[in-house]
């Protein structure tokens, strides 16, 4: 494995950074030289005070020891996200038969997120596997969920749907709550986690219509509206302006739903082609389930 001390020095003298700026109060002179050579190592407490003096995260270190790669999980997650952007569910299938009954749970629990998202596409409902019941069971059993298991724990609410318990979701919902809780700041989402939320939310009320439950999914607004929109990336506002389009197409003005909807058209057609066909397809799906359930409205 390489050694973290060599990384440092390159990463310190890129910077142009002396010793004594970088481990001063941390460790001596003499130390730093050997653990610069690769001959000492650090505990992790000292390490993250040197990280903060380079100002570096963490992620970006392990980056750049990784010869400026990602973990080869991060990589495959990125190529399964990729391919269920774009529709290639070939591609999907692919990273799933690859992966399903590898020796690394990293990449298995890769492999079941993506055949959830696969059965997920293809019908409302799907039969529970063992590895879905495996990954169920491994994300409750967790007391505080990571920040990983956070834009994980979003497949839950598919399960608890095909499994039929009902019951479950808004347990789902509140854990999935109090955990973004945990990285959100008052003035800051450094990981992002405000976008995980919003995108939970867009499964959610998908979810709450598929089980014919519209009082559930029309009370979600106020949850989306009450979401920091600083903390929130262009892919969070996205998610957030799906979800209010959705909900005026069921429940308020469907004038107000279209003009979204056309607009998000606009903006995705400045891209050639189309990166992202999840937003689209799914708006298409839900205008033509809302005429038919305004219908009944007005029949009842």
């Amino acid at each position: 494995m390489k050694k973290i001390g060599p990384t440092v020095r390159e990463i310190r003298k890129i910077k142009g950074l002396t010793s004594l700026e970088v481990y001063s109060g941390i460790i001596s002179k003499s130390f730093a030289s050997r653990f610069e050579n690769g001959i000492n190592e650090i505990g992790s407490e000292k390490l993250f005070m040197v990280l903060d003096n380079l100002s570096m995260s963490a992620d970006e270190f392990r980056f750049i020891q990784n010869d400026y790669h990602q973990s080869i999980s991060q990589e495959l997650r990125h190529r399964l996200d990729a391919a269920y952007d774009v529709h290639n569910l070939q591609e999907m299938g692919k990273i799933i038969n690859e992966n399903k009954n590898s020796s690394q749970p990293s990449f298995r629990s890769i492999a079941v997120t993506g055949q959830i998202l696969l059965d997920a596409y293809h019908s409302k409902d799907f039969v529970v596997t063992s590895a879905m019941n495996d990954l169920w069971n491994k994300l409750f059993q967790s007391k505080t969920w990571t920040i990983q298991e956070i834009k994980d724990a979003s497949i839950l609410l598919p399960i608890a749907a095909s499994k039929n318990e009902l019951s479950m979701i808004p347990k789902i919902v509140n854990r999935f709550e109090n955990n973004c809780q945990n990285y959100i700041l008052s003035n800051n989402d450094p990981f992002h986690i405000t976008d995980a939320l919003m995108g939970m939310y867009l499964s959610l009320i998908q979810i709450q219509l598929n089980i014919d439950n519209p009082y559930a999914a029309k009370k979600l607004l106020a949850k989306v509206t009450s979401v920091n929109r600083y903390n929130l990336t262009w892919n969070g506002r996205l998610s957030e302006q799906v979800i209010i389009a959705i909900w005026n197409l069921y429940f308020g003005n469907p004038q107000k739903a279209n003009k979204i909807i056309n607009t998000l058209k606009d903006l995705e057609e400045l891209y050639s082609p189309t990166i992202d066909h999840n937003l689209l397809a799914i708006l298409k799906v839900r205008q033509k389930l809302s005429e038919k359930y305004r219908h009944e409205q007005k029949s009842d």
